[in-house]
């Protein structure tokens, strides 16, 4: 159908009345039905098959009494994607592999497949396509022969500049500490078990059931004694953020973490956005004209009353502070210094693996239980977790930091690079290729913006 027309059920069917009705007020000679039909399809941008079918339907409706449906109003939704840290982790360290271990050009369908049978993604070439777009990638045309995957360079300056500190740190023996937020569902349970005639197994539930938020820190020293907070979501969204918000993190902050941190601590943190609630925030563009006068006055400056907004703007981008963010200043005034982590390198965090096998014991005892009882079931498989799985999880975060430390020394030494940025350029090659996606819809709905780092959903 064209896209200049689009016709519902009801539209046509009195089309095809109107003109009947026409010809015969006209006095014209009886026009053969099928001739009829086919004007329409031509009025209406539809084929005579899908005219035809609608008439019949209206002839039903109106003998029976029925209303007529309008045709899609019935079709299936398209599907949504889940896609937690650990999978755009693992969809960025899958192209990184492709490129500097096999030795591979990482294509969609290539990626597809593969990705398919490490973390069971269910997504299509077009739901990928929007996952590399947002974790910074972008296929684009070359003028050199050779090309080599360049993540952007903040990304790689942060990641250098985290790697630095946490070395440091490591020398100069300071306790690291990761803390993080994670949920589990009521039912959560295993999602595959030994079964055969007679024996089910482990049944699952239709619905996940109520959503509890959990809330800790550790190191090698293990988790953080008296830290642990796990409560019921009163959210009703799709993102567990919802309910650990700003009020929330920094109460459990004050009272559960801070007054049982081991002295002298590195506390290491992603960029949630209530994470990074900053005390010194300056005025931006959306701002209204007035509070910039304040700021920039505040500040010692001067400006001339006519002005407009964006020379204001300018003043204030030349003269604004570094971000101080409420979640530092308190670390700080009891001693202890606060790391972020680079956006999108959750692999980098060791609690993220923490929580991987927190689940998994959760699942492995949660066969036929109450609902109620996946508090019990969570605290047990807290308990379960000994510092000496801490410590190997921080090693393999270490082994990753170094892998990071070593690929990016290489990349430095690189002059014909082929860059990536985000967003839209005029030097996108316009030929057909493998990974040439293109979508009617250009909005990249359901991704987050480069400073957030937690799940999403594609749509």
């Amino acid at each position: 159908m064209p896209k200049s027309f689009k016709s519902s059920a009801r539209e046509i069917v009195l089309k095809v009345r109107a003109f009947c009705e026409r010809e015969k007020a006209n006095q014209a000679p009886l026009i053969p039905l099928n001739q009829v039909r086919s004007r329409v399809a031509a009025m209406t941008g539809m084929s005579e098959k899908t005219v035809s079918r609608i008439t019949k339907e209206g002839e039903i409706a109106a003998s029976t009494s029925q209303k007529l449906k309008s045709p899609g109003k019935h079709r299936l939704k398209r599907k949504t994607v889940e896609l937690d840290d650990f999978d755009l982790c693992a969809i960025r360290n899958k192209v990184h592999e492709m490129y500097t271990v096999r030795k591979v050009v990482p294509t969609l369908n290539k990626l597809l497949v593969e990705l398919k049978n490490d973390i069971n993604f269910v997504g299509g070439r077009t739901t990928l396509w929007k996952i590399l777009k947002q974790l910074g990638f972008q296929y684009k045309k070359c003028g050199s022969k050779r090309k080599i995957l360049m993540e952007r360079h903040d990304i790689v300056a942060w990641r250098r500049k985290y790697i630095d500190t946490m070395r440091k740190n490591r020398i100069d023996g300071r306790p690291i500490v990761f803390l993080d937020e994670t949920y589990i569902h009521a039912s959560y349970a295993v999602k595959k078990c030994w079964q055969k005639d007679g024996e089910d197994g482990v049944l699952t539930n239709n619905s996940a059931g109520t959503r509890w938020i959990i809330v800790n820190a550790g190191g090698e020293i293990g988790f953080i004694p008296n830290a642990q907070l796990i409560f019921k979501s009163q959210s009703k969204s799709g993102d567990y953020h919802d309910d650990m918000n700003r009020t929330n993190f920094m109460k459990w902050l004050s009272e559960k973490l801070v007054p049982n941190l081991p002295p002298n601590s590195l506390v290491v943190m992603d960029n949630a956005p209530y994470h990074t609630v900053q005390v010194n925030r300056a005025p931006t563009m959306s701002s209204s004209k007035l509070q910039m006068q304040n700021w920039i006055t505040n500040k010692g400056l001067s400006y001339l009353p006519t002005m407009l907004k964006a020379e204001l703007y300018q003043i204030i981008k030349e003269h604004k502070e570094a971000p101080i963010y409420e979640a530092d200043q308190l670390l700080i005034s009891h001693g202890h210094q606060v790391v972020r982590l680079p956006p999108y390198h959750c692999d980098l965090n060791a609690i993220e693996l923490m929580w991987s096998l927190l689940k998994r014991r959760v699942a492995s005892n949660n066969v036929g239980q109450e609902a109620g009882n996946i508090v019990k079931l969570t605290e047990e498989a807290f308990l379960s977790i000994t510092s000496h799985d801490w410590q190997k999880q921080c090693q393999h975060v270490k082994n990753i930091e170094d892998k990071f430390y070593e690929r990016d020394g290489c990349m430095d030494n690189v002059t014909d690079s082929f860059i990536i940025e985000v967003g839209n350029d005029s030097s996108t090659d316009s030929d057909a290729s493998d990974d040439d996606v293109s979508t009617s819809d250009s909005d990249l709905s359901g991704i987050v913006p480069l400073d957030h780092n937690y799940s999403v959903r594609i749509n």
